[in-house]
């Protein structure tokens, strides 16, 4: 995934030709060998990566977008797929070195020769990047995927000018004929924030360039096409993303929605699977839900506290007001009721009277506690900093805030949000949708 904009090409990616160069070499090779076949497997499962986190500075990578699928991840996102075969066309607006493609290819069928196969993928493959060092790298591992798949008979490639047509530098955004021409999309778009589009009505002020890249793609794709995309799990689990889930289904009907863990240790993103099909006319099929948790049964956080961010932002906030007790996830211990505080501070804004539990928003999937809490006693209204949640019980009862803590404990509940949020950080509508009876 690359970010696709041509007004915010970043500088610093020209370093990477000289691997697209080696690549190169490998294809001009006609002489098979057992070194030969190690190399290919090489620059055909995660070199890529490995060299862009090599040459291009971490911080560079972060601000465009710019990590590459894995293979494995690839090869797991295109076993979702409907059956390609020999008349599908593929699309990859924002391809990267192609990995996505790849891992089409590898499914397709070859040709009677090897230039007949490249003839043919050309035809079937097609994708965009602003970047012509990846474009040209994602073309040259393809010729190398043919060679491997046709071994002796494949001969060497001095050029790959003239091949795969379809696959050019572009912004992927812009290329709605693409999008109306193929059967299949496959998407591991940029994870970056940028400006929602004029007129969108699905969000507003700042969104992630992977929303905005779903959305275009399917609203210029034909009838029946099938998306299947990599996306940050914020996309399937977070409250702000829930007038953009709407507009999926609205666009499309949803058949799977898969949560799979980190995108990958540079990345360190939680990401999800989502495999859709263009809805046609009138359709009134029926999406699959986007959350993999069970039904609820019963009552929720929701329906006994109210659930708030807490409202401090220590460095933007001026010291103002009131001074009152000051809580912040640094200075309160896990699993205990607070009673004196060490901090004060002024703040002129929303506070809280005591009894009510707060949470971290911070909170890491497979983490022991994804909502590890502590009850606030006293009789001080509190100022709480924003980086943790806020839930007041609505019945005033200690005794409530008290029980909330000790159900948050549970591994039953470290499970459910698992299942509901892997994101970094927990939201108000996951908190508030956590089972929970004081009764039990």
């Amino acid at each position: 995934m690359t970010k696709a904009s041509t007004t915010s090409r970043p500088r610093g990616f020209a370093a990477y030709w000289k691997y697209v160069a080696e690549l190169k070499g490998l294809a001009r090779n006609s002489q098979r060998s057992g070194e030969w076949e190690k190399q290919a497997f090489a620059a055909l499962n995660g070199q890529a990566s490995q060299r862009l986190q090599k040459i291009i500075a971490l911080k560079t990578r972060r601000r465009v977008g710019a990590f590459f699928t894995g293979s494995n991840l690839a090869a797991l996102l295109i076993k979702r797929c409907a059956k390609l075969n020999s008349h599908s066309v593929v699309h990859d607006p924002s391809m990267g070195m192609g990995d996505l493609l790849l891992a089409v290819a590898k499914k397709l069928p070859l040709g009677s020769t090897f230039n007949k196969t490249l003839k043919k993928w050309g035809k079937q493959l097609t994708g965009t990047d602003i970047h012509a060092e990846f474009v040209e790298g994602a073309k040259t591992r393809l010729v190398i995927l043919a060679q491997q798949r046709h071994g002796l008979k494949s001969p060497g490639v001095t050029s790959v000018k003239g091949l795969f047509p379809g696959i050019r530098v572009a912004d992927g955004l812009t290329q709605k004929q693409a999008f109306k021409q193929a059967t299949n999309l496959t998407l591991n778009p940029p994870f970056v924030l940028t400006a929602a589009p004029d007129g969108c009505e699905w969000a507003g002020g700042r969104i992630t360039a992977a929303a905005n890249f779903v959305v275009t793609a399917l609203e210029h794709a034909k009838p029946g096409a099938e998306l299947v995309a990599i996306l940050p799990d914020v996309l399937r689990s977070g409250s702000f993303s829930k007038q953009w889930r709407k507009k999926i289904e609205d666009l499309a009907v949803v058949r799977r929605v898969e949560p799979y863990g980190v995108f990958d240790e540079s990345a360190d993103v939680d990401v999800f699977l989502l495999r859709v099909t263009r809805r046609k006319q009138n359709s009134k099929a029926k999406s699959v839900p986007w959350m993999t948790v069970s039904e609820q049964v019963g009552t929720t956080v929701g329906d006994f506290f109210d659930v708030h961010v807490g409202r401090v932002v220590p460095h933007r906030d001026p010291k103002k007001g009131d001074r009152h007790p000051y809580i912040h996830a640094r200075c309160i211990p896990m699993w205990k009721t607070i009673r004196k505080f060490e901090e004060f501070r002024r703040h002129k804004g929303l506070v809280y009277k005591p009894p009510f539990v707060v949470i971290r928003r911070t909170s890491r999937p497979g983490h022991p506690y994804r909502a590890a809490a502590t009850v606030i006693a006293g009789e001080l209204p509190v100022a709480v900093e924003n980086h943790l949640i806020v839930c007041e019980p609505k019945d005033r009862k200690f005794g409530t805030a008290k029980m909330l803590m000790k159900k948050l404990m549970s591994k039953k509940i470290n499970k459910h949000l698992d299942e509901r949020i892997r994101c970094r950080h927990l939201t108000v509508g996951a908190v508030s949708g956590i089972p929970f009876s004081p009764n039990y």
